[in-house]
């Protein structure tokens, strides 16, 4: 007996070692769920900007930190549109807004209900449906359906394959995001009550932990419930039956559920790291073991209950990293009682089933068997688990030599994919955001954003002040070169207020606004100047040094080994200012403020004006930060007459334009051809703009470059 604990033991400190080796460790948990809450206030300070009254959420695995690279985990975005008052009563109804006041009865399905529309002159209920959405029921209320015809436009535009991607109340045009349209209700109906009162052992979850929870509401988001009298139940429980006389019944289109997300964000980030462990521990297992038996109906969710009962019902001292075998099959023995009972209560709503429209009758035998086995066997099967090569690290864990662990990658090699992927995300979401806010704005458009971002400055939230942080360089570049643009197309001297608002420009990365400012420079005939800025930029190249481009459609430049060296050691905001170069954006209001040639990139903005929101940068003239750096420096030293180091750019431009096809290639094509027409070698300009086809052949202006050098040889 005291072998089979200390074998026990020593199988749950290796099951450790290997969920840290993948990527589920505290660093890395704490890294995960900053860089996703970041993403939050990013998309909510930009809809702020931008006058849209939404708040967006990130939930999920990948802000709570429970995933690993082969998981594949999507994002869950929640949108709540904050116009509408939801109200619980007619006392809490708010006068100039539109209020959707919550209906239940005895005979509204379990976590749902009905929404009635009222005026927003006076509590009393519409009487007409005006929206795409509204319906009349018999007693002649106007009920919000959950249809949302225009938010499945909106998102059947993004998708390219014309399809959209439904997973219970979401909504996407791909498979790695969930999108979720939602109301709030600031107030907890009576169902989200028990939470806070039911009996329970005390140790979790924590007192401060409920009083957060308590305050943050609930959400309503469109999702009917699944089951009705004239369907045969998936899991029968006398509780749950529809009655009979609900003749009316089912109006799923007209039924809202309730969620209770941001209450279970609390909870989850109360987990300790040794239980975020055991929970994405069983998540592999259910995706290997349960998916291909029960596909998503046995879902993470289930999981996640499971996990917050058993926390809450055993004491805090199991929970270590010599005991996690335990403890994983104290889930598992929570999830077959469950399985038994036929009944998997929700955490945070009473009255809930869980399996019902999940699971069919039959299935859970069959479900109870494999967790029995899982038990009984305290996990071997962990041993022979592809998933992050698990069975491979236990064995390579227990000393065994006669295996080949050629392709199992270390911690550090996890790690470093990890965070460039974090990294990656992080600038997918800022790139998308700023172009936005900078497309087709004007100088007062983003005068006005800064004033409102500095006015957040003394946010109370520190991702907050990061953020803003993160977004003023940015504007304060668009801005600079704005205003530089218009004093080139006047004939006047570049203002000191101008330089000052380029110097706040240059921490937002490496080197992309100094290039913009070096691009006035040279575009105000001050070459001298911009043959140092550009000399500078040169000198802070290095292989530590990585390239980056998020813009859709374009490949990215997979960064150095030094680069992820520097990942381990910091901070997405210190590897973006000290190690990254963001691609450089140029709107139709700085068009003065670039080289003359590359004003033609404008042109492909004249069929696409109309662009969905992840191809507006189209709109505008984007390129690299290396080419440009080198296209730059071409232009400067011939206007001073410098050939050997415009000989020299050229050939740096030229190497780089052999060496890649990645980011913003096609325009590298298109400055290089520039370089050799100021040389007079048509020839070689004409191969330029050629290739630049050959890589993009829509959206890509080298045909007009091209139609002109023809012009030119016909005309010779």
């Amino acid at each position: 007996m005291d072998s089979d604990r200390e074998s026990e033991r020593l199988f749950s400190l290796r099951l450790s070692r290997v969920m840290g080796d993948i990527g589920v460790s505290r660093w890395m948990i704490r890294r995960r769920r900053k860089t996703h809450l970041r993403i939050e206030p990013m998309n909510n300070v930009g809809c702020l900007l931008s006058d849209i009254n939404k708040t967006t959420y990130v939930f999920g695995s990948q802000s709570e930190g429970t995933t690993t690279p082969e998981m594949e985990s999507d994002t869950d975005f929640l949108l709540c549109d904050n116009r509408e008052h939801v109200a619980l009563n007619l006392a809490t109804w708010q006068y100039g807004k539109p209020n959707l006041l919550v209906l239940k009865n005895e005979l509204t399905p379990p976590q749902h209900c009905y929404l009635q529309r009222l005026r927003d002159d006076c509590p009393l209920p519409e009487v007409h449906a005006e929206g795409p959405d509204d319906v009349l029921d018999r007693e002649g209320r106007v009920l919000l359906a959950n249809t949302r015809v225009q938010y499945q436009d909106i998102i059947h535009s993004f998708s390219e394959s014309g399809e959209l991607i439904l997973h219970g109340p979401s909504m996407s045009y791909d498979e790695m995001s969930d999108h979720v349209y939602a109301y709030h209700c600031n107030q907890l109906p009576e169902e989200c009550q028990f939470m806070f009162h039911r009996p329970r052992p005390g140790h979790w979850p924590r007192p401060d932990t409920l009083a957060r929870a308590r305050e943050v509401g609930v959400f309503l988001v469109p999702q009917g419930y699944t089951e009705s009298p004239s369907k045969q139940s998936m899991c029968r429980s006398k509780a749950f039956m529809i009655p009979s006389k609900l003749t009316s019944y089912p109006y799923s289109k007209w039924q809202w559920r309730i969620s209770t997300s941001l209450m279970e964000r609390f909870l989850m980030f109360d987990f300790s790291p040794i239980q975020v462990k055991t929970y994405t521990l069983v998540k592999i297992i259910r995706k290997t073991l349960f998916k291909p038996e029960f596909g998503d109906r046995f879902s993470t969710f289930h999981i996640k209950t499971a996990m917050m009962f058993t926390i809450e019902n055993y004491p805090a001292e199991i929970w270590r990293e010599d005991n996690i075998v335990k403890c994983v099959c104290l889930l598992l023995k929570t999830l077959k009682r469950w399985v038994k009972q036929k009944h998997c209560p929700h955490f945070t709503i009473s009255g809930v089933n869980l399996f019902v429209g999940k699971l069919n009758l039959w299935e859970l035998p069959k479900l109870c068997s494999i967790i029995s086995h899982l038990i009984n066997t305290k996990l071997q099967c962990l041993f022979y688990t592809r998933m992050d090569n698990i069975g491979l690290r236990l064995l390579q864990s227990s000393g065994l030599e006669n295996i080949s662990y050629e392709n199992v990658s270390t911690r550090t090699e996890i790690c470093m994919v990890v965070l460039e992927e974090l990294l990656l995300t992080e600038l997918v979401h800022f790139t998308s955001k700023m172009t936005e806010l900078i497309t087709d704005k004007s100088v007062d458009d983003i005068e006005s954003h800064l004033f409102i971002l500095h006015s957040m400055l003394d946010s109370p939230s520190d991702i907050e002040q990061e953020v803003v942080c993160m977004l003023t360089p940015f504007l304060c570049s668009t801005l600079a070169s704005i205003l530089a643009s218009r004093c080139i197309y006047l004939g006047q001297p570049i203002t000191q207020d101008i330089f000052h608002w380029y110097q706040l420009s240059f921490d937002l990365d490496l080197m992309s606004s100094r290039l913009k400012f070096a691009s006035m420079l040279y575009c105000s005939r001050q070459y001298e100047e911009a043959a140092e800025v550009l000399t500078y930029c040169e000198g802070l190249l290095g292989p530590e040094v990585w390239q980056s481009c998020t813009h859709d459609g374009r490949k990215c430049l997979k960064s150095s080994t030094e680069f992820e060296n520097k990942l381990i050691f910091n901070s997405n905001t210190e590897m973006r200012k000290k190690f990254t170069m963001m691609c450089i954006n140029f709107t139709k209001e700085e068009i003065n403020c670039i080289p003359q040639h590359l004003a033609f990139e404008m042109l492909i903005s004249i069929e696409g004006e109309d662009r969905l929101l992840f191809d507006k940068w189209k709109n505008n003239v984007v390129t690299d930060c290396v080419p440009f750096l080198y296209y730059l420096q071409h232009l400067t030293y011939w206007e001073l007459h410098q050939h050997q180091r415009a000989q020299t750019a050229l050939h740096n431009l030229y190497e780089y334009t052999m060496g890649t096809e990645h980011g913003h290639i096609d325009t590298a094509h298109n400055m290089l051809g520039h370089c050799y027409e100021l040389q007079n070698r048509l020839d070689l300009a004409w191969m330029c703009y050629n290739r630049s086809m050959e890589i993009y052949d829509t959206d890509n202006v080298s045909i007009w470059h091209a139609a002109r050098i023809l012009h030119q040889f016909l005309q010779s």
